[in-house]
């Protein structure tokens, strides 16, 4: 199909705008079904039975979705999406999932987004002994009809509401699977900020969010107090110049601080409270001119700011010479607690290329095999597990070169991977200090 020019659009009159972006929508649909059915095979060959032998591992990816995200850029929702949608349209043509044939013929032909089709997929889920198959056509095939003016999030919610009513029994079994799902992740943006996704069950969510309601109820519509502390408490959350988003976040830090600060019977964290390291030059934390950074995080904070938390409880400063760290010791196999803070402190985090593992969920690799006296800091590089056994299992290689810097030499010859990993490519710590130098 070849859509018009959209030159010019800016003199369009509306009718003819919303045409272009319905034809532009259509080409995005049917491209996608084709992407789809590329995701789902990229996920059979990269199955988690392959182990290391799998083709996303063999790329150097922990997951299909990752290996797709670098190959498309799209983000890690799209990627899932795709591969969903393309498991489903596979096993249709494959002579199995009939239920979804509705779907998979609505996805060919680029009436039905992948999203909307993979929450179909997900939402109706498979026949059981209270549930056939024809149901789940039957139900597939309306959700469908919906589909063009209804969100994927909205189809998501029909779909699971048309279950439970198909099947009251086995809300609980959803309930159970739902709870099992929960998830929390977190990785650093662009810009030095952190995101947070999470996932939560219904009872989890009615917990946070409920607690998020009452401490910015004066602020969303609340009752009225009659006490006249609650009253004072009301109209200072009125008069705080903070927005709603940001109260939030303050109020889930300290309720996090609250309890990583509770003793006794009511400690969550045991009798060790969790370490939050601050990186700072001892020449800046002297002078109080400079910056410092969190270990995990990228983005630069005062000095000021490294002062009040190396005053806190729980915070253990690891102070740098310039970016040299100490040497603690030659013999023993293992690195120790203070040689991986040092090279901790010289990563922070998986070393390894665009990794955005940070550094908790590091283990240090020996450059050079371990002979009885080598496990130094020179010989010693911070990697997560993923990239630790992908190192060894594989045959990559990281060489230290005399100039000091880091290479990652991929394994001799890669069948079926071309381009991926063609030449050794340089490491460079993650760390904000030896960044900007």
């Amino acid at each position: 199909m070849v859509l018009p020019s959209v030159v010019g659009v800016g003199s369009l009159a509306d009718d003819a705008l919303l045409a272009i972006q319905g034809e532009l929508g259509l080409a995005l649909r049917r491209l996608d079904a084709r992407a789809a059915v590329v995701a789902a095979e990229i996920a059979r060959r990269s199955d988690r039975a392959l182990g290391q032998q799998g083709l996303a591992a063999r790329a150097g990816e922990s997951s299909a979705e990752k290996l797709i995200q670098k190959l498309t850029g799209a983000t890690a929702s799209e990627a899932r999406a795709l591969t969903a949608a393309g498991k489903a349209l596979d096993a249709v043509q494959g002579g199995g999932s009939v239920w979804l044939s509705t779907v998979a013929e609505a996805v060919s032909c680029g009436e039905l987004s992948v999203a909307s089709a993979a929450a179909i997929a997900t939402g109706i889920g498979e026949p059981s002994a209270a549930v056939s198959s024809s149901d789940l056509r039957e139900v597939a095939t309306v959700l469908v009809s919906c589909a063009g003016t209804a969100t994927p999030e909205d189809i998501a919610k029909a779909a699971r509401l048309a279950r439970a009513r198909l099947d009251t029994d086995s809300v609980a079994d959803l309930e159970e699977h739902r709870r099992s799902r929960r998830t929390l992740s977190w990785f650093e943006t662009a810009d030095g900020m952190t995101r947070l996704h999470a996932l939560l069950d219904s009872e989890s969510a009615a917990i946070i969010t409920g607690a998020l309601a009452t401490a910015l109820s004066p602020r969303r519509g609340g009752p009225r107090f009659v006490d006249p502390a609650e009253v004072q408490r009301a109209q200072d959350m009125l008069d705080d110049p903070r927005s709603n988003d940001q109260l939030a976040v303050d109020t889930l830090v300290e309720i996090v601080q609250l309890a990583t600060r509770a003793a006794g019977a009511t400690a969550m964290f045991g009798q060790k409270s969790p370490a939050v390291r601050v990186h700072v030059q001892a020449e800046a934390l002297q002078s109080s001119r400079g910056f410092a950074y969190f270990e995990g995080q990228s983005a630069l904070v005062s000095i000021s700011t490294a002062e009040r938390h190396l005053c806190l409880s729980g915070i253990l400063p690891i102070l740098l010479d310039g970016h040299t760290p100490i040497d603690a010791g030659r013999t023993q196999r293992l690195h120790s607690p203070r040689q991986r803070a040092a090279i901790t402190a010289q990563w922070n985090g998986c070393a390894w290329g665009d990794c955005d593992r940070p550094p908790q969920f590091t283990e240090v690799h020996h450059l050079d095999p371990f002979n009885g006296t080598n496990t130094t800091l020179v010989n010693g590089i911070s990697l997560c597990r993923f990239h630790h056994m992908q190192l060894h299992a594989n045959n990559w290689s990281i060489q230290k070169r005399p100039d000091g810097s880091y290479w990652l030499t991929p394994p001799p010859g890669q069948p079926g991977l071309p381009g991926l990993h063609a030449q050794p490519t340089q490491l460079h710590s993650k760390c904000p200090l030896q960044q900007t130098g």
